[in-house]
């Protein structure tokens, strides 16, 4: 059995105060243990989080950070270090604080939380998007983390996926009022988007009218068929428009981002260590576009297919 020390019950009291919200109190508990122990790894930790609770940001970065050098195995120092950079707006600098916990511990889904909070701030979607759902991965009943990948597909025009998204969170918790609000904006949308496909037909120039009567000829279907053929041109075009969305994204910013990182990476001596990490980050995204282009491959063909067999 442990024996009780006064570190240990000045930490165990501090940590009440916490729980207590009484932070100003615990702040000045354990800054006096500090005085006695600088190095005490609990003190500091409980410090920063004391800090942060009264949004004391810079405080809070100094703790963690004197925490990351006294032990820089501390996963869970390097994640909260990277939350507070992410509050302060430094949002580059907390991505190379997170990856040095990732590096440490590959299943922390705060890590990767965090991550894709930073990245979307870059505005690096395709990069956010995948850390959300490595921290979903991870920890499923992360609601934080159903929202917040349902409102970069909102923005991304994917209402589809965001509602998705949405239905997920609620699933974890019901009565969740930030969910409940993003569902109900996300089908607004989806109903005004709807309205405003237009009913009518479109009139064709008669050379054009000309030229496809040459081209094509009337199919006569059972409607059983007709019915199923529609079905699936719906789904796979579904598929097709997600996927060309994305791989858009990636081929416009995250390819060409990683690409000119990876080169300063290998410019820079002082940087090479990194190339490493950016290498394998490429490789992620080069693996993504094969797997979307394998999807559009493989519903270009079923489509193609169904057309063919009726």
């Amino acid at each position: 059995m442990n024996k009780e020390t006064p570190t240990t019950r000045a930490i165990q009291a501090s940590r009440k105060l916490i729980r207590a919200q009484k932070y100003a109190e615990a702040c000045q508990q354990l800054q006096k243990l500090l005085e006695v122990a600088p190095n005490e790894e609990g003190a500091l930790e409980l410090l920063g989080m004391a800090n942060f609770f009264q949004k004391k940001l810079e405080p809070a970065r100094e703790c963690f950070e004197r925490l990351t050098l006294l032990n820089p195995s501390h996963t869970k120092a390097w994640v909260n270090l990277g939350a507070i950079l992410n509050r302060m707006g430094e949002h580059k600098k907390a991505t190379e604080v997170l990856r040095r916990a990732l590096q440490r511990d590959r299943k922390c889904a705060e890590a990767y939380y965090n991550m894709a909070i930073a990245q979307r701030a870059l505005r690096m979607n395709t990069m956010s998007i995948s850390a959300y759902k490595e921290a979903l991965k991870l920890a499923p009943d992360m609601i934080d983390a159903h929202i917040n990948l349902g409102n970069i597909y909102m923005e991304m025009k994917n209402i589809g996926l965001a509602l998705q998204c949405f239905q997920a969170a609620l699933r974890q918790d019901p009565e969740s009022a930030k969910a409940k609000r993003c569902m109900e904006t996300a089908q607004s949308i989806q109903k005004i988007s709807r309205k405003q496909i237009s009913p009518f037909g479109r009139l064709v120039q008669v050379a054009d009218l000309s030229r496809q009567q040459d081209m094509t000829s009337w199919r006569e279907l059972h409607p059983t068929a007709r019915l199923a053929e529609r079905e699936t041109v719906q789904k796979h075009t579904k598929i097709v428009r997600t996927c060309a969305r994305e791989m858009i994204a990636q081929l416009e910013s995250t390819l060409p981002e990683q690409l000119h990182r990876l080169k300063i990476a290998i410019l820079h001596i002082e940087e090479r260590l990194e190339a490493t990490e950016l290498l394998q980050e490429l490789e992620t995204t080069m693996q993504e576009l094969n797997r979307q282009h394998e999807f559009l491959k493989s519903a270009s063909n079923q489509m193609q297919e169904s057309m063919q067999n009726s």
